[in-house]
């Protein structure tokens, strides 16, 4: 591998160790969560108000989703056209890598959280609910709830986009490090709309962001061995 990748990979696995300390450390006790939860919770109501706002569940909630998968089905249609069309076949590598780091890290953060055994601010007994909060590796409340929410899923599709970044870092660097401002943008506005809407806390979707980036990371690193850039035919 080339100097530069191996200080490219070296930052990246420092920066993923870190910022998962990190955001272990924010979850421990679930301080910031609250605190930032407390924001859109009406005590008097004991719920939060903007879980049933029309405008920012059909805006912020639907379309954000939809708009971040019709990204992906364009990105997929685009590689197929590409075996016919010789303009983009020098993007076949790159549109090939975005599919599949951005499916995989969707696909990741959706299993885990279909798995999950930690509940939605919304159904906490804090906010209305009836389950126990517990620390994301801490043992399991006796009622936990439904469970379901940790990572954030939502987010997720937003920053799903940045497999742009790493499927173009080499060949486009500054219209790689545009799509990655626009995926931690976009992911920040969607992560917003659901802590806005009580359906999770932070470190949900910072951990969603984390997995994204891992996920990524990992492909991308594999792929760099299965199929390098030197080999794809034009």
């Amino acid at each position: 591998m080339k100097s530069s990748y191996v200080r490219f990979a070296a930052l990246n696995l420092i920066g993923l160790l870190l910022s998962g300390l990190l955001f272990t450390w924010i979850a421990r006790d679930g301080a910031l969560d609250f605190r930032l939860a407390q924001l859109f919770f009406d005590p008097v109501t004991h719920g939060f108000p903007l879980r049933i706002s029309g405008p920012l569940d059909f805006w912020g909630h639907t379309m954000l989703k939809l708009f971040t998968v019709w990204i992906l089905v364009i990105a997929a249609v685009v590689l197929v056209v590409s075996n016919w069309v010789d303009a983009l076949k020098p993007w076949r590598r790159a549109l090939f890598l975005f599919v599949l780091m951005a499916g995989c890290a969707a696909f990741v953060v959706q299993t885990l959280k279909g798995v999950s055994v930690h509940s939605c601010p919304w159904d906490i007994n804090t906010f209305g609910g009836t389950a126990q909060w517990f620390p994301l590796f801490g043992p399991i409340g006796a009622m936990s709830g439904s469970g379901l929410c940790w990572p954030g899923g939502h987010a997720s599709g937003g920053f799903a986009v940045m497999a742009g970044y790493f499927a173009l870092r080499d060949s486009k660097p500054k219209l790689a490090r545009a799509i990655l401002w626009f995926s931690l943008g976009i992911g920040a506005v969607m992560s917003l709309v659901q802590m806005a809407r009580g359906a999770h806390f932070l470190s949900h979707n910072l951990w969603s962001m984390w997995l994204v980036w891992a996920t990524c990371f990992v492909i991308d690193a594999l792929m760099r061995i299965i199929l390098p850039p030197a080999r794809v035919a034009r």
